[in-house]
């Protein structure tokens, strides 16, 4: 019960309250309203959330009146923030446990996950929210347990989610009935959150039945959501569907009418050309996460589906899998995993990456964000410019792709209020979140090892660390 009131300032309304913010004089103002469109020594209004102004100091002053909070930019490349479109920010307190491990998913974390609770799962989202947010990113689509707990930890942090209660009808650590009345109580409880959007969230196709796969499709047209789900993401997955069906897992999907516009579908690494083909032309968001990939060995689709006009969107995923949450990393292994697969070093530039880990997300999600202009939303990362990894600046797109990183964010600013501030949370105890984050990992791993012997190897020689 005390987590959340041992983590939050007593200052929390602080980022409740402030209305209008002026961002004056930025060095630079990357748009990403259409390439070269970058702005400088200009400062933006933002006004109830929504960017009112963009123009001199003097004139936004006189045209809105005195802000109730002014930032100086000075020095600073403003941006819109980022939109890491699959993730699991609980997963930060499993960090150290999957490297140079195999079948991690149901060996260690289905194990781990089992022990969890809605007071840790807060703790711990307080944690992998905190990062992501430190990394530029002002939203994550987040599906998991506990959700609601999550779901309160990122509205304390003022983090944007597209939020779904993961459902599984076999195999995982947390099944059945009880999971499925959870998920439609999140969908409902949550619907008219400012920051946190709820969507459907069916785990995989080797885990929800058939009959429960169209059910939760049909709740996600009852509630006009988006439904999210790992799709072809492991060979166990594959061969599991395979098995059960007579179908891959896209075909699968795809035949049961879960592919389309208001599907968010994660991975896709085993899937044909044709299987490909269905993903792009379906209209599907594949969600994409490259040091995941990479670091286990396998090849994903992201270039195949873009080329193909496909709507392809960036994702961490889980902190534990690549071991930390830095978005500008997750842009330029896209880049560099796809050259490196097919062999190219023209495929894709810096603008297009950030095209799609802004501006193009937003337009899927149907928001008026990802880009600096009038009339969308204020949702900014300023990057501190006085690191020598930042110089020259001849081509701002890709400075902040490859060479940029979480640790030049200075500010960011979710739905017009400034919730990091000179590299440190606006209001958190940020000492207390990762001391809260810390203990509640070890104690889940306890547990675990308690349920599970055969984690020994594992855990008992972290905990004994």
């Amino acid at each position: 019960m005390g987590a959340r009131e041992t983590i939050i300032s007593s200052h929390a309304v602080s980022i409740v309250m402030s209305s209008t913010l002026l961002v004056s004089n930025a060095d630079l103002v990357v748009t990403m309203r259409a390439p070269g469109d970058i702005l400088r020594r200009e400062s933006i209004y933002v006004r109830d959330g929504v960017i009112a102004g963009i123009g001199d100091r003097g004139e936004l002053l006189r045209l809105y009146g005195e802000p109730d909070e002014e930032v100086d930019a000075e020095g600073m490349l403003v941006a819109p923030g980022f939109y890491d479109m699959h993730t699991h920010v609980v997963m930060a307190g499993f960090r150290g446990l999957a490297a140079d491990r195999a079948q991690v998913i149901y060996k260690v974390f289905w194990p781990l996950e089992r022990a969890l609770d809605g007071d840790v799962a807060f703790r711990l989202a307080m944690l992998g929210g905190l990062e992501a947010l430190k990394s530029g990113v002002v939203l994550v689509a987040d599906h998991y347990f506990f959700m609601d707990s999550i779901a309160r930890a990122l509205r304390e942090l003022g983090l944007r989610g597209l939020l779904g209660h993961t459902y599984m009808d076999w195999k995982g650590p947390w099944t059945g009935e009880a999971e499925l009345r959870r998920a439609e109580e999140f969908l409902r409880r949550w619907r008219r959150d400012r920051l946190v959007r709820p969507v459907v969230a069916p785990h995989a196709p080797d885990t929800v039945s058939r009959e429960n796969l169209l059910y939760l499709k049909g709740l996600a047209e009852e509630y006009n959501t988006f439904l999210h789900m790992h799709l072809a993401q492991s060979r166990v997955e594959f061969e599991d569907v395979r098995r059960r069906y007579g179908e891959t897992p896209v075909r699968f999907v795809y035949g049961l009418g879960l592919l389309g516009p208001r599907s968010i579908v994660a991975h896709c690494n085993y899937a044909d050309r044709e299987e490909v083909r269905l993903l792009a032309h379906s209209g599907a968001l594949v969600a994409q996460c490259p040091s995941t990939y990479m670091l286990g060995g396998v090849g994903f689709p992201a270039f195949d589906v873009w080329q193909l006009g496909g709507r392809v969107v960036l994702g961490t995923d889980a902190p534990c899998y690549n071991d930390n949450t830095d978005f500008f990393e997750e842009m330029r292994l896209l880049v560099y995993g796809q050259r490196f697969q097919h062999g190219r070093d023209d495929l894709w530039t810096a603008w297009d990456v950030l095209e799609i880990a802004t501006r193009r997300a937003a337009e899927y999600l149907g928001v008026r964000g990802g880009v600096i202009a009038p009339g969308y939303r204020g949702d900014l990362v300023f990057v501190r410019l006085d690191r020598p990894h930042m110089r020259p600046m001849f081509d701002p797109y890709s400075n902040l792709v490859y060479a940029a990183g979480s640790g030049d964010v200075d500010t960011v600013v979710v739905d017009g209020r400034v919730v990091v501030r000179g590299g440190r949370h606006a209001v958190v105890d940020e000492e207390r979140v990762l001391q809260l984050g810390e203990g509640a990992a070890r104690d889940v791993a306890r547990r675990a090892l308690e349920e599970s012997p055969e984690l020994e190897n594992i855990l008992g020689r972290v905990l004994l660390g």
